[in-house]
């Protein structure tokens, strides 16, 4: 079901820090058993599919529009529904898997959603999510300056500046993750922490240098400037970065992200 080699793939077609981060999900996610019928709720622009599977997966759901065309020209998904993740337009267990792969956290309105994940997914079926957690502002060059000299106040400001820039409205403990879920009528299997504070901070500095790839992607539709620069780029970052940023590896408690599969209660 699932591909190998994630980032020497990720990295051909995604900026390095976004690489770097959705190998470590795919790693996870890899590991899991995932039934069809498969949802993808937030498919975006279906790259996390196309690296992670083999094979198509059966739906994939996204708000907008432009997204969906680039999902479907991935060819991973049977079907591409233009909608939000609060009404979804399938019947009651319709569902063994769904996925949401670092999707909400950018939802301001979270509890219609997984609400809206219990109903369309079968008794017993699995939720899969990544998440960032309550240190994933604190992982950053900015904050942590800030932090060594003893700035509470611009410390503050700093956090609540990166996540309106980066859209993210939920960054929980592990307790308050839990305590969502099970609002929603879902327990916790497992969990696990990954995200360095190396790994993050890594990410936070390079996706400075990766700022021309974000303007590529709302200029042309994809993250290079010139397709003969994509093959080279991969080359470059599959020899110079660190084996160690390719894997998940944290400490209890002092991961910047999360890893959640969860059962709805039959």
């Amino acid at each position: 079901m699932f591909n190998d080699n994630f980032f020497n793939a990720y990295i051909k077609y995604a900026p390095l820090p976004l690489a770097v981060e959705r190998t470590q999900e795919c790693l996870l996610i890899s590991r899991q058993k995932l039934e069809h019928p498969i949802l993808d709720l937030g498919c975006g622009d279906g790259i996390f599919a196309r690296i992670l599977f083999k094979t198509k997966i059966d739906v994939g759901i996204d708000p907008n529009l432009n997204e969906l065309k680039r999902a479907e020209n991935t060819g991973k998904y049977s079907e591409l529904i233009n909608c939000y993740g609060d009404k979804i337009p399938k019947p009651d267990k319709s569902f063994k898997t769904i996925f949401s792969n670092s999707v909400m956290e950018h939802i301001s309105d979270i509890k219609p959603v997984l609400k809206e994940a219990h109903r369309l997914l079968d008794d017993n079926g699995k939720l899969y999510l990544t998440l960032p957690t309550h240190l994933f502002d604190k992982y950053t060059f900015g904050y942590q300056i800030l932090k060594a000299l003893k700035l509470k106040k611009p410390m503050d400001w700093f956090s609540l500046l990166f996540n309106n820039f980066w859209c993210h409205y939920h960054f929980y403990t592990s307790e308050e993750w839990r305590n969502l879920f099970s609002e929603a009528g879902f327990t916790v299997d497992f969990e696990q922490e990954y995200g360095t504070k190396k790994i993050c901070m890594f990410n936070d500095l390079m996706a400075v240098f990766s700022l021309p790839s974000l303007f590529a992607r709302k200029i042309l539709n994809r993250w290079f400037w010139f397709d003969s620069w994509r093959q080279k780029y991969a080359k470059l970052m599959s020899f110079l970065v660190p084996i160690h940023f390719r894997r998940i590896e944290t400490e209890p408690g002092k991961g910047g992200l999360i890893f959640f599969v969860l059962t709805k209660h039959a």
